[in-house]
């Protein structure tokens, strides 16, 4: 596997489901216990398969600013709706 980003969607009975950015149409599954380190729901990562070990870089920058910009948009819902 090459070096590809990926959205942490949501972990279900240890597994983590990551959608390939920026398209989030196609899904990787990874059993928790394969992956070198703990990445939160939402974390935008990179990850590097070698000899059935996936190895993560979490991108916190991106992560930072993709959670700001939902904050935002939550916002202006809220200030839409009131």
């Amino acid at each position: 596997m090459s070096l590809t980003k990926y959205t942490l969607d949501r972990i279900e009975d240890g597994y983590a489901v990551f959608l390939k950015y920026p398209e989030e149409e196609e899904q990787i599954i990874i059993l928790q216990s394969a992956m070198n380190k703990l990445v939160q729901v939402g974390d935008r990562v990179q990850i590097e398969e070698t000899d059935g070990i996936y190895h993560i870089e979490i991108l916190k920058e991106e992560t930072e600013q993709k959670k700001a910009e939902i904050q935002s948009l939550m916002d202006r819902l809220r200030r839409k709706n009131q």
